[in-house]
């Protein structure tokens, strides 16, 4: 590729019949100058397409790093999910089973109290029927006690002398 000191320094051979020396030189250097400024552009774009693509591959490397992270946080989420999901779960299990042992033991406790508050039922009961009885005893010996009281009454008032007056004038 030319450069523009190749463009500057190149030398033409005379001919007898040749163009304008000064018109050649003239055109040559306005050849040069415009060479020169297209090379030192070309240069400056070709270090900037180079920057940029320096640059281009490192966004590359970052979006691939964000997308790595992307995933690594979808993962870890994914799992934060499942560890909540299965905590959630041992949580309700353990409620579970503590208001089931809550239920039973109420159930436990309403049985004994219910059975304790039947015992006491059955004693008053019990105890109903034996004052039922001792009073029945007690009208039966106050009976008997009574009646024995009126037999002695009675044979005694038999042998009284005073029953046959009173009998007497009774009938009288």
């Amino acid at each position: 590729m030319l450069t523009p000191v190749d463009i500057h320094n190149k030398e033409f051979k005379r001919s007898f019949r040749g163009y304008n020396e000064e018109e050649i030189d003239d055109f040559l250097d306005q050849v040069t100058n415009d060479y020169e400024m297209l090379y030192r552009e070309n240069n400056q774009l070709k270090k900037e397409l180079e920057l940029s693509e320096k640059q281009v591959g490192q966004y590359h490397q970052l979006e691939k790093n964000l997308q790595d992270t992307l995933l690594v946080a979808q993962r870890t989420a994914d799992e934060v999910i499942n560890t909540a999901n299965a905590r959630a779960d041992e949580i309700r299990q353990t409620a579970k089973q503590a208001a089931d042992n809550m239920i039973h033991e109420a159930e436990l406790e309403a049985k004994q109290r219910l059975d304790e508050a039947a015992q006491q039922v059955r004693m008053a009961v019990a105890e109903y029927e034996r004052i039922v009885l001792s009073k029945k005893e007690f009208i039966a010996k106050i009976r008997n006690l009574m009646q024995t009281e009126l037999s002695i009454l009675s044979e005694a008032d038999a042998i009284m002398p005073d029953k046959q007056k009173d009998n007497n004038t009774i009938e009288e």
